[in-house]
């Protein structure tokens, strides 16, 4: 019940409901004599906010203090007994190849796994995720593009059943325990799935992938969808991080 409540927390503070929200209650008080005035002020500030999380340039200063810190894979001296691969959406369909059961985010996340595999021959590959209600799970369908595109069955291990990042690092824990693990992630993601680690008691060392903001904001009015998309991903990873922050706080 709580993960359910959580997730469904952080869609609703996302901009785009937010910004419907108060549309839908801007043109519901403007049909009032009595409201319209804060129907109309209400409608233009969810007007704004999606414009506003629509523009490149805030979907820049949103994402690339998230990426400032997470510039690659960096070599680590000794050679490395465990790589993680965190889920990122799974999806199967009957008839569709492994790479379209996964989100294009999983894809590029083994992707980078099994690179960083090929570094470190003798690693063990950790694929988690699980399956959101669908037959077999994230964890399973990324550890088979792995074992598809050159890693050995043999160094492949699954773990189907953590629902976020947070059951993943604790998964990891009881597995591996203090570790160190390479961790891959999204580069945006990186910061809160660290800490989350950390706080499990795993050394991390960061192999961040998918970067997606570039060295300076694209300065253009025009709103795009693409720019919305990557705001709210932004801002949902902005709000996992003040979270976590807030348990710390209160010590858990």
């Amino acid at each position: 019940m709580g993960f359910l409540l959580k997730k469904m927390i952080s869609a609703w503070l996302a901009p785009l409901p937010v910004a419907l929200v108060l549309l839908a209650l801007g043109l519901w008080w403007t049909w009032s004599e009595e409201t319209w005035k804060r129907g109309w002020w209400t409608g233009f500030a969810g007007f704004l906010l999606l414009y506003g999380a629509a523009l490149p340039p805030t979907a820049h200063f949103m994402l690339a203090p998230l990426e400032a810190n997470s510039p690659g894979y960096q070599m680590v001296a000794s050679p490395a007994e465990h790589i993680v691969i965190l889920g990122a959406g799974y999806h199967p369909v009957p008839g569709r190849p492994l790479t379209g059961q996964v989100s294009g985010s999983s894809v590029t996340r083994v992707t980078e796994a099994v690179r960083i595999a090929r570094l470190h021959p003798k690693a063990t590959v950790h694929c988690t995720g699980y399956g959101a209600g669908w037959t077999g799970s994230n964890a399973e369908a990324a550890c088979a593009i792995a074992e598809a595109i050159g890693v050995p069955k043999l160094r492949l291990k699954v773990h189907p059943a953590p629902r976020d990042t947070e059951e993943e690092a604790a998964a990891i824990a009881r597995s591996v325990g203090a570790g160190p693990v390479v961790l891959v992630t999204h580069a945006a993601h990186m910061p809160r799935a660290r800490a989350l680690f950390e706080r499990a008691g795993v050394m991390v060392h960061p192999a961040p992938t998918g970067h997606v903001s570039g060295a300076n904001p694209h300065w253009t009015a025009m709103p795009s969808s693409a720019s919305l998309g990557t705001t709210s991903g932004a801002w949902h990873e902005w709000l996992g991080r003040w979270w976590v922050d807030f348990k710390d706080l209160f010590g858990r």
